[in-house]
């Protein structure tokens, strides 16, 4: 996996429509405010330094995870990391019938997965697939760890 600033995507390896400029993006939802490339990259930083494996539920099914299956997704995650970007995807998983161009923060990249902040009204990061000629976005919401562990 590429380090920070070591993008298969900035190479233009798998396509797509990319920058680093900031400023406002025409969202479904109306104007949404841009963040900060950097800030985006310290609250990654900081969910993965502050990420506690969470505790069985009394009424869990099975056998739960253990806590060396979360810290090794960290290590995996903190290997994933690449130096923040934007991106245009084609579509937003939560709603699969309508062609949405969005333009999200790229934080992450894990083989043909990646970890984007999306800057919509709820600030929360999603997973992005990429399939023979888009990237799309997927219903697959909330926290970086959680999404980053969930692919």
């Amino acid at each position: 996996m590429p380090a920070m600033g070591g993008s298969t995507l900035a190479n233009g390896g798998l396509g797509g429509q990319r920058s680093f400029l900031g400023g406002s993006v025409a969202h479904e939802f109306g104007a949404v405010k841009v963040p900060q490339l950097a800030d985006v990259a310290g609250r990654v930083r900081g969910e993965i330094d502050t990420f506690v494996p969470p505790q069985p539920h009394p009424e869990q099914l099975g056998a739960p995870l253990p806590p060396e299956w979360f810290l090794a997704g960290l290590d995996i995650m903190r290997a994933a990391l690449v130096e923040p970007y934007f991106l245009i995807v084609d579509g937003d998983g939560r709603y699969p019938d309508k062609e949405v161009a969005l333009r999200v923060v790229i934080v992450a990249e894990d083989d043909e997965i990646l970890l984007a902040f999306d800057p919509d009204p709820e600030g929360d990061f999603a997973l992005i697939f990429r399939s023979a000629a888009r990237f799309g976005l997927s219903p697959i919401r909330g926290g970086a760890v959680d999404c980053f562990l969930s692919r």
